[in-house]
C-alpha cells in the first residue's frame, strides 16, 4: 500500500470540480477535499445553471474557506466546465474532481508526494466503485502493483493492457501539460480523446494501486443512461489510431490496438441494449456499423484470436478475449434481427 511518508511537499495542488445538479452528493465531495491531509491551494468550483440548490451550497462552502472559488459560466458541459477550470487554475499540479465522486481523506498527500517524489508529470490511483447501498467494489483498470512508466513505449503498452485506464479523474497531473490542451468540447467520452494527447506529452507516468478515488454508481447519470454522445467512444477509438499513426507508434501497437478496440466495441454494444429500447437499440447499431468498417472489424476479430492465444494472459483474460470475440463474430456475421433480439434481452437483464 502506498502510504504518506515523511513530511508533505509544499507544491501548490488546484481542484477542478464541474457543478451542474448534484445538490444530493455535493456537500459529501466537497467535504471529502476539506479532510484532506494535504490540503490544496485552491478548488475551483465551475457553477452552471442548475435546477436545485448547488449553488447555495457552493457559496456557503467559497464564503467558509478561502479557497473555494465560485466561477459561474452558462451551460456548456462538462468539457467546456474543466477547460473553464483550467484557464483559472494556478496550481503548480491539478486534480479533476466529479462533483457527485469522492475521494480518500489521504488522497491529495499521497498522489502529491508520489509525483514530486518520482519527478512524474501524471500519477494515477485506482477507483472504487461507490454504490448507493454503501457498497464498494474495485474498479478494473489500473495495475495491482506500483508501475513507473518512462517513455511512450510504456504509456500506450499500460493503456492496451488495461493497467492504466483514459479517466482524468483519479489522476494529479502537472498543470504545464495543459499550457496547449483542452478538453474536446460537445463529447461524451471526453477523457478518451484527451488521454491519448497527455500521454504524448508525459515524460514519465507512475500508477499506484490503491483505491482513493470513489466514484459514484447512480442510475440516473450520464454514464447509466444511452445515447447517440455514446458513440463517441468509438470516435474517440478511431482517433487514437490517427495519433498512432501521425507518431510512428501503430506499427509496434497495431496488434494490441485492433484487440483493445474489441473491448470497446463489447462495452458500446452491450451498454446500447442494457439501457435503450429495442427500436433505439437498432438505430445505435445501424451507425456503430458506419463507424466501424469492415476491414476494420476483420482486424479486431483476428487480432482478439492472437491475444487469446498469448500465453503470458492470465486464465480469465483469455476466457474473457474468446468470449468477447464469439460474440463480436457472430454479431457482424449474423446480424439479424432475431440474433439482435436475443442478446438484447440476455444484456437488459445483466443490468
Amino acid at each position: 500500500m502506498t502510504s504518506e511518508k515523511g513530511m508533505l511537499h509544499s507544491k501548490k495542488i488546484s481542484v477542478l470540480i464541474p457543478i451542474f445538479n448534484v445538490q444530493d452528493y455535493l456537500e459529501q465531495c466537497l467535504d471529502s477535499v476539506l479532510a484532506q491531509s494535504l490540503q490544496p491551494y485552491e478548488v475551483l468550483l465551475v457553477y452552471e445553471q442548475s435546477e436545485d440548490q448547488s449553488l447555495s451550497i457552493c457559496e456557503i462552502f467559497a464564503r467558509k474557506y478561502g479557497h473555494f472559488k465560485v466561477i459561474r459560466q452558462k451551460t456548456k458541459g462538462l468539457s467546456a466546465s474543466r477547460n473553464t477550470a483550467l484557464d483559472h487554475a494556478t496550481g503548480d499540479y491539478v486534480v479533476f474532481l466529479d462533483s457527485d465522486d469522492f475521494v480518500s481523506e489521504n488522497m491529495l498527500a499521497v498522489m502529491c508526494n508520489k509525483a514530486v517524489d518520482s519527478d512524474a508529470d501524471i500519477v494515477k490511483c485506482g477507483i472504487q466503485l461507490y454504490f448507493n447501498d454503501s457498497r464498494i467494489e474495485k474498479m478494473k483498470g489500473i495495475a495491482d502493483h506500483e508501475l513507473v512508466l518512462r517513455n511512450k513505449t510504456e504509456f500506450f503498452q499500460a493503456l492496451f493492457s488495461h493497467k492504466f485506464n483514459p479517466s482524468v479523474c483519479n489522476a494529479i497531473y502537472r498543470r504545464s501539460l495543459f499550457s496547449d490542451l483542452r478538453f474536446v468540447e460537445g463529447k461524451m467520452m471526453e477523457d478518451n480523446f484527451i488521454t491519448p494527447y497527455l500521454l504524448l506529452k508525459s515524460d514519465k507516468i507512475v500508477t499506484i494501486p490503491d483505491g482513493l478515488y470513489y466514484y459514484r454508481q447512480r442510475p440516473g447519470s450520464t454514464m447509466h443512461a444511452f445515447s447517440d454522445k455514446h458513440l463517441d467512444l468509438i470516435e474517440s477509438n478511431n482517433q487514437l489510431k490517427e495519433i498512432l499513426i501521425q507518431n510512428g507508434f501503430f506499427e509496434r501497437f497495431c496488434e494490441k490496438y485492433y484487440a483493445w478496440s474489441g473491448f470497446q466495441y463489447m462495452i458500446t454494444i452491450k451498454n446500447a441494449a442494457k439501457h435503450s429500447s429495442y427500436f433505439k437499440f437498432r438505430k445505435y447499431i445501424y451507425r456503430f456499423e458506419k463507424l466501424v468498417p469492415d476491414s476494420q472489424f476483420q482486424k479486431v476479430l483476428e487480432a482478439k484470436l492472437s491475444s487469446s492465444e498469448n500465453a503470458e494472459m492470465s486464465q480469465e483474460q483469455i476466457e474473457s478475449m474468446h468470449k468477447t470475440r464469439k460474440i463480436l463474430t457472430k454479431f457482424k456475421k449474423n446480424n439479424t434481427i432475431f440474433w439482435l433480439k436475443t442478446k438484447y434481452g440476455k444484456w437488459r437483464k445483466e443490468r
